[in-house]
């Protein structure tokens, strides 16, 4: 009986010891890449795992890590409405907001780069790269004046916070004139969202009306933007745009 046992228990050991060999085998480039971003960021890498804790503690009816799953997914106008329903004054909830959205963005830039040189992720990237081209050319060629910082903040502003970090990763910006310019997005967006809330208040006093009114028109203007850059990069490199 004990030499039955001590063999089932060495097969069991063999089998786990093989499930293991076969997992690090298949999954080495994965571990690998996520040891190189441990070590080159540690404090990010713990802001990422806290933030994926409130993510599940939102699905969890905790109320502060739903008004994080919903800034992160709707920005300015949500936030105001869910901080509404929860007891939060709108200046509150903006303000709550802008460092949410900052660190988003500065996490999503960080993990982008860190995974270019990975090979499994090359046509997840691809894809991504092909659909925010256009407006990544965009807003570069009528830039202007005001610069990569400008343009981040232009689009932080009026698009949303995950197209500046493909603006910022498709034309290699370096990570402090992103996180200016997000930072100036961010700012910005808070104070007209806060305004127009309040203003409309004065009209309309319910919150998720206006959230609906706001955020229709911030959609309006941005996809009227990024229709706008799609048609002009169909045509042909030699065509430019009468002024």
């Amino acid at each position: 009986m004990i030499t039955i046992l001590v063999a089932d228990a060495s097969e069991n050991l063999s089998r786990i010891k093989r499930a293991r060999q076969t997992f690090y085998s298949t999954f080495s480039p994965e571990i690998e890449a996520l040891r190189r971003f441990l070590n080159a960021y540690p404090l990010l890498t713990v802001g990422i795992m806290f933030l994926s804790g409130v993510v599940v503690g939102g699905m969890l009816n905790a109320w502060p890590s739903q008004f994080i799953i919903v800034a992160l997914l709707g920005g300015f106008g949500l936030a105001i409405a869910h901080g509404s329903i929860i007891g939060l004054p709108s200046y509150v909830s903006v303000a709550l907001v802008v460092p949410i959205l900052a660190f988003a963005t500065y996490a999503s830039l960080r993990v982008l780069r860190s995974i270019e040189q990975y090979p499994r992720t090359a046509a997840h990237l691809t894809r991504l790269k092909r659909k925010y081209h256009p407006i990544s050319n965009y807003l570069l060629t009528h830039a202007g004046a005001i610069g990569m910082t400008g343009i981040l903040a232009f689009s932080t502003f009026l698009i949303g916070w995950w197209v500046t970090v493909m603006i910022a990763y498709l034309l290699n910006a370096k990570v402090s004139t992103t996180m200016k310019g997000a930072g100036v997005g961010l700012v910005l967006g808070a104070f007209v969202f806060w305004a127009s809330y309040q203003g409309l208040l004065r009209w309309i006093p319910n919150p998720i009306i206006i959230t609906a009114i706001t955020l229709s028109v911030f959609f309006v203007l941005a996809r009227i933007i990024l229709q706008k850059a799609e048609h002009e990069s169909e045509k042909p490199s030699g065509e430019s745009t009468p002024t």
